[in-house]
């Protein structure tokens, strides 16, 4: 039973390995532009962007980017996520097509995440955009 449940394991973990090295070149590129832009957010984090949300940190996985966000003031319990999520979508989500700065995610296909919590640390809600859709929005 050991042996079987130790071979089983070697598998998946050489399988994890594998599909790593199948990375295309394409794949390759955006990791790493996503990893460089991941950093230079977290270097600068925590960023308080304005008196109510603090970006924590930043991190990126396949093509997605994923931003921290903490709401400094409130806990998760005070908030109305229904109302949060209509300024969020208006104010963070759709303003993100015309950002020209934006454009390389854009041609890449990258999905942008924005993730909030609490002044505690509780979950409030995540966003996206696949910004691949932005030439649809148009």
């Amino acid at each position: 039973m050991f042996k079987s449940n130790a071979l089983l394991l070697t598998s998946f973990f050489i399988a994890s390995f594998s599909s790593i090295a199948a990375q295309t070149a394409h794949e390759r590129s955006l990791s790493v532009a996503l990893t460089n832009s991941t950093a230079i957010v977290n270097a600068s984090a925590p960023l308080l962007i304005d008196e109510e949300t603090r970006m924590d940190s930043a991190a990126t996985f396949k093509n997605f980017i994923i931003y921290n966000n903490s709401m400094v003031n409130y806990a998760a319990a005070e908030l109305d996520v229904t109302l949060f999520d209509a300024l969020i979508q208006e104010t963070v989500i759709d303003p993100l097509c015309a950002n020209e700065n934006l454009t390389g995610f854009k041609d890449l296909g990258v999905v942008m995440v924005y993730r909030y919590l609490g002044k505690n640390g509780e979950f409030i809600t995540e966003q996206s955009k696949d910004m691949k859709t932005c030439a649809e929005d148009i």
